[in-house]
């Protein structure tokens, strides 16, 4: 699911309306338990957020205390990569769109193209 907000907006907020979304489609999302967050994801408004968001567990993946210098951490490669895959996509590296809307279209057909090609 992808969720494309002004600049303007906070991670915070912006998870807020993911979680938003991802209410009004629950039911196409059985197998959907566990929803991983960094660190920086806290606040009032989103655990208000996810108060109302129920049936989903929320794991939050905090850096090592100590850590210098670069480490892996778990999970996060995942989306790291995924962002990697998108900057092959020149359309999705510029800001071309007027609405979100739009944007939000062409991040699904860009990761269509990318799982059409690891079908092949």
């Amino acid at each position: 699911m992808v969720v494309v907000t002004a600049a303007n907006l906070n991670d915070r907020k912006g998870t807020t309306k993911i979680l938003e979304k991802l209410n009004h489609v629950r039911d196409r999302f059985p197998r959907l338990s566990t929803i991983w967050i960094e660190c920086g994801y806290s606040g009032q408004v989103f655990i208000m957020a996810i108060l109302h968001t129920p049936y989903w567990c929320l794991q939050v993946f905090v850096p090592p205390a100590r850590q210098k210098g670069f480490v892996v951490q778990q999970k996060r490669w995942v989306v790291e990569r995924t962002f990697a895959w998108f900057s092959r996509f020149r359309r999705l590296n510029r800001e071309y769109e007027l609405l979100p809307e739009t944007s939000e279209s062409f991040f699904c057909i860009g990761m269509i193209q990318i799982l059409l090609k690891r079908l092949a």
